[in-house]
């Protein structure tokens, strides 16, 4: 059967709920310090990206041992090891990409990249998504038409424009319902919603709104 989506497992935080969501019909790329993340659990990449800084050359070497092709990317470039694997993902077409380890840990400047890349992905026309613990981040673009969620024990979702408007936005199924309004990058009108039906739709007809579902407790 054909592997329709490639989950990039990056170096950031990764919980074992997130590692729960791969399934033997995923094509995984690991991204350097993920790597180390999937080989600790029992997990081997179809594929290994990075300049291993993180990952180390003895790392490098059991990969190439096990003939698991390998872009071993140079220390100075002019993107991150996460966008180039998304970008060698985009490159096979598949029908989904999931991003692990994309965001938490210390370098808030690799999370807010990895969120924009969910951009790129859009454009590619390949829906995209950002899993981390107790988030779930996905972007609408104006033209697309809608997105439908459904409850899956996240508590809250909050809409943020990643344009400076998102226009034509209206919400069905939510606490707070919205009908044809504009929500703006600088006033953040759509933070801790909640959904009032199994499945909720959000439609746009201008701009790009970020929609993020979280919760409080902490996942195992």
């Amino acid at each position: 059967m054909k592997k329709n989506r490639i989950v990039v497992v990056a170096g950031g935080e990764i919980s074992p709920s997130d590692l729960k969501q791969l399934t033997q019909w995923d094509r995984i790329f690991g991204v350097d310090g993920g790597i180390l993340t999937l080989l600790k659990h029992g997990l081997t990449p179809d594929c290994a990206v990075g300049d291993f800084d993180t990952a180390g050359p003895d790392t490098l070497s059991f990969l190439k041992s096990r003939e698991i092709p390998v872009e071993n990317l140079p220390v100075a470039k002019d993107m991150t090891d996460t966008q180039f694997a998304l970008e060698k993902a985009l490159h096979e077409q598949p029908k989904e990409i999931l991003i692990l380890g994309a965001l938490g840990g210390a370098r808030f400047d690799h999370a807010l990249a990895n969120l924009f890349l969910l951009e790129k992905a859009a454009a590619a026309g390949v829906p995209c998504t950002l899993l981390h613990r107790n988030n779930r981040i996905r972007l609408l673009t104006g033209g697309e038409g809608e997105m439908v969620l459904q409850s899956r024990g996240y508590q809250y979702i909050s809409l943020l424009a990643l344009t400076e408007r998102v226009e034509g936005v209206t919400l069905t199924g939510f606490r707070y319902p919205l009908q044809n309004a504009v929500l703006t990058r600088s006033n953040p009108l759509g933070i801790s919603n909640e959904l009032l039906t199994k499945a909720a739709r959000i439609q746009i007809q201008s701009g790009k709104l970020l929609i993020m579902e979280s919760r409080d407790e902490p996942s195992q």
